[in-house]
């Protein structure tokens, strides 16, 4: 199974996280660890709204418009792209476009094979980006997310390391590499290590609590491991290439 797979049928609500996160190194106030199912509201605090129905259906039919207009743009940076094929900055809007599409294709669609077809459009993409312009800002963490939907996690770790080694100070790639060490890997150490060195590059108010909470509850899943003898299991790594 790819990391896709993984993430979307073991994972879910990581899935979600990654997907959020790693479109282009967006951090917001996210939990790592799934609520306990005791925190949820009784089933009647739950029923929905009587337009629920109504608001879903058109929820989905934006999400199909959306499809569709990424679909059009994608092949429109197609055809600009073979008569530029070194213009960095249309390969990195190629890049996003196919990006955003495997997420929708993922969640919205839930259309596993043009997820992955369209994640391993975006690895290329960004790798091309990356051999014409090296310095160009985001395009590790950028190819990191692309790759662990695309089922390589090598390339995705290693991809990681590079957005920092670029960029010590990268505090959202930092947070983003310390999720995938968390949720992929079993390393909450390590997740720790990483979040930790956020709160010593100076974030800002909002960014560092949001890391401390983090770091609260990866420290709160290392002693629940720790009380029930057991620690959590990484999920298997390696270069998957979709097989």
């Amino acid at each position: 199974m790819t990391s896709l797979r993984r993430l979307s049928k073991r994972r879910p609500v990581l899935g979600v996280l990654f997907v959020v996160v790693l479109s282009i190194g967006l951090v917001g106030s996210y939990a790592i660890f799934a609520a306990p199912r005791g925190s949820l509201p009784p089933p009647e605090a739950q029923a929905p709204a009587p337009d629920a129905a109504q608001q879903a259906e058109a929820m989905q039919k934006a999400m199909q418009e959306q499809m569709g207009q990424l679909e059009t743009e994608i092949a429109n940076l197609q055809k600009e792209v073979q008569a530029k094929p070194n213009d960095s900055a249309t390969l990195l809007k190629l890049g996003d476009s196919q990006y955003n599409l495997g997420t929708l294709y993922l969640y919205a669609g839930s259309d596993q094979a043009k997820a992955i077809d369209s994640f391993k459009a975006a690895v290329a993409s960004y790798q091309q980006v990356l051999r014409l312009n090296p310095q160009e800002e985001g395009i590790n963490l950028r190819l990191a997310g692309a790759a662990l939907y695309a089922g390589d996690n090598k390339l995705a770790e290693d991809s990681f390391q590079a957005a920092l080694k670029a960029d010590p100070g990268d505090n959202n790639a930092r947070i983003t590499y310390g999720m995938y060490l968390a949720s992929l890997k079993g390393d909450l150490d390590g997740a720790i290590g990483q979040w930790q060195e956020v709160l010593r590059h100076n974030p800002d108010q909002e960014m560092a609590a949001q890391v401390q909470e983090m770091i609260k509850q990866a420290q709160a899943a290392k002693q629940k491991g720790s009380e029930g003898g057991t620690s959590p299991a990484p999920a298997s790594g390696g270069q998957e290439n979709g097989k």
